[in-house]
């Protein structure tokens, strides 16, 4: 997809070379989602994702069956295996940017998660109830009422 081409719903573009974009934002406030480009500045997007397909579902870690994760525990509180948005169902793009890391409200601690799961959460925000805190050693909930933000500086509430 050329950038500078793309059919948009505002009238902001994308960054130029010179780092802002011809609606005179920094670069930065404009954040490539998956397939699609939204401006952060309005939320528009270029192009939107088709609607999820939540039961296009496998695994990342051990499994049971076929998208069905191991949920036992290992020693340090995570699952033996995940529930994501399959490869194909992620492919379709995202609603979200890719985030890889959040912050447990409850500690202060940061969370690192691997880029399916983060994909998952940018294609599928409210796909899971809950996510890990490694500091902790559990899983708390997400979502408005949950205990986790993204640690991307924006405050949103992962989950949301």
């Amino acid at each position: 997809m050329n950038d500078e081409h793309t059919p948009w719903a505002c009238s902001h573009r994308m960054p130029n070379p010179t780092g802002t974009c011809e609606c005179g934002h920094p670069s930065n406030e404009h954040v490539r989602i998956g397939r699609t480009i939204s401006c952060d500045t309005c939320n528009a997007d270029a192009l939107a994702p088709p609607p999820v397909d939540r039961s296009k579902r496998c695994t990342v870690g051990e499994a049971v069956a076929p998208g069905v994760p191991n949920t036992e525990t290992k020693p340090d509180g995570q699952q033996k295996g995940y529930v994501i948005l399959c490869d194909e169902e992620r492919a379709k793009g995202f609603v979200r940017p890719v985030r890889h890391k959040y912050i447990h409200a409850k500690c202060g601690a940061v969370t690192s998660m691997g880029t399916k799961l983060s994909e998952t959460y940018a294609r599928d925000p409210t796909f899971y109830s809950g996510t890990f805190c490694y500091a902790c050693g559990a899983h708390f909930p997400v979502g408005a009422d949950g205990e986790f933000t993204w640690n991307d500086g924006s405050g949103q509430k992962v989950g949301t």
